[in-house]
């Protein structure tokens, strides 16, 4: 799906891959500090949680910043909404065509879906 936007819209997309990939990233980060209260607590030793952090950096702090930090994250911000990391009100200052260019790619999603779990046997 390609869509020709404007400007002003660019940005707007720009702007909301860059909040969602702030809530991913804090709810990822959470987790390092709850190993590290587990730490504290004598749960995980040290090591356990330079492991977590390893992994955290190597793994999803990489994946995000390759996910949204393309020049135009369209998909990505269309994902984060139908995974409900972006709300509706975070959209209400974005054009109809966003909107609606979200809208689109949630029912095709859903669409594809529904077509590769019938073709499970």
């Amino acid at each position: 799906m390609t869509i020709d936007f404007t400007k002003s819209e660019r940005k707007t997309i720009r702007k909301l891959a860059e909040l969602a990939w702030e809530r991913q990233l804090r709810s990822e980060l959470h987790k390092i500090a709850i190993a590290i209260t587990d730490m504290d607590k004598e749960v995980l030793s040290p090591f356990e949680v330079n492991q977590k952090i390893h992994h955290f950096h190597n793994g999803v702090s990489r994946e995000l910043f390759n996910r949204y930090s393309d020049s135009l994250p369209w998909f990505p911000v269309c994902r984060a909404h139908y995974d409900k990391v972006l709300s509706d009100d975070d959209l209400m200052d974005a054009s109809d065509k966003i909107r609606n260019g979200i809208s689109k790619f949630a029912k095709d999603f859903v669409f594809i879906n529904e077509l590769e779990s019938s073709d499970d046997p």
